[in-house]
Parts: structure tokens; sequence; C-alpha cells
């Protein structure tokens, strides 16, 4: 599963690339820091708006038509309302989730990062695992993200909804 994540993200980087060629984010002595609007940039600042439940930053980080899928679970939300009902939900049922990013790859319009998410959650989790009350799970997964204009017009998570279920092996996280 996690060589398919890779490989749809690379389809859809190259596929990006193609839209507008650009060189890679980075930064060096020749080179200035990086611009707060770079997609690395804002999707970094998604990423800290959901762990620190801001919601008056999704103003800013999204278009007004954006769209936010989480194909897991089969989310989908269009502006940024329906946007932040979603992350009211997530908070409600996992409260003390932490999603950090491991590795993010940008190019023109295009970012895909790997993340990993860490929650105790308490809810429905469907025919996947069924009613679960404290279940503390750690999740890798991977997302691409659309930016325009320093905004994200396109958010789409793709992880496998049965590894929420497993119980972390002694010793990891």
């Amino acid at each position: 599963m996690k060589a398919t994540m890779i490989a749809i993200a690379c389809g859809i980087l190259l596929a990006g690339s193609s839209l507008r060629a650009t060189e890679p984010e980075t930064t060096s002595p020749e080179r200035s820091p990086p611009n707060p609007h770079s997609g690395k940039a804002v999707l970094q600042g998604f990423i800290s708006a959901w762990n620190h439940h801001d919601f008056a930053a999704f103003d800013a980080l999204l278009a007004p038509d954006a769209v936010y899928e989480d194909i897991a679970w089969e989310l989908r939300g269009e502006g940024v309302e329906q946007i932040k009902g979603l992350m009211r939900d997530m908070i409600a049922s996992e409260p003390d989730y932490s999603w950090r990013l491991t590795n993010v790859i940008a190019t023109g319009r295009v970012v895909a990062a790997e993340w990993t998410w860490t929650a105790t959650f308490t809810g429905d989790l469907g025919p996947a695992c069924g009613h679960v009350v404290g279940l503390h799970s750690t999740v890798r997964g991977v997302a691409v993200a659309v930016i325009e204009s320093g905004r994200i017009k396109r958010f789409t998570d793709y992880y496998d909804m049965a590894s929420f279920c497993r119980k972390p092996s002694a010793g990891k996280q």
C-alpha cells in the first residue's frame, strides 16, 4: 500500500510539473529564504493550523472554493466553511491528534507530502473497525495539494483505513 501511495503522489507531481515547470523549492546560501506563499510553506501552515485547531488560519490558507478530500474516510469538503466543519468533527473524535509532515516535495503548483498522524480516537470507524473508545493510532499517509495564488485550491489525503485500526507495536509510534 505504501508503494501505491508513493506512486500516486509521484504521478501527480509529474503531472503538476507539466502545468508549470519550475525548480524544486530549496534553500541554500546562494538563495533567499523560501517564499512564505510557496507551496511548501502553505502546506506547512495548513498542517500547523490543524494541529493548533486554528480555524481563523484557514481563511488565509484556503482558496474560497478549495476542495478537501480524505479518501479513506470518504470525506469531501468544498469551500472554507465546509472544510472547517470537517476539522471540527475531527477535533471532536480525536482531540489529541498530532499531524506531522515527514517528507515534502514541491514543484510548481503541486506539493506532495508523506505524513504521520497520531491520535486517540473515539467513535465509529465503520466496517474497518466498528465502534471504538480510546483507540490510540499512528497512521502514515500521503497528501497532495494544489496551490494557487498562495492558497490551497485542492488538498487530498491518501492512506489505508485499516492501518488506522491497528494498535501500534510495542516500542513503535
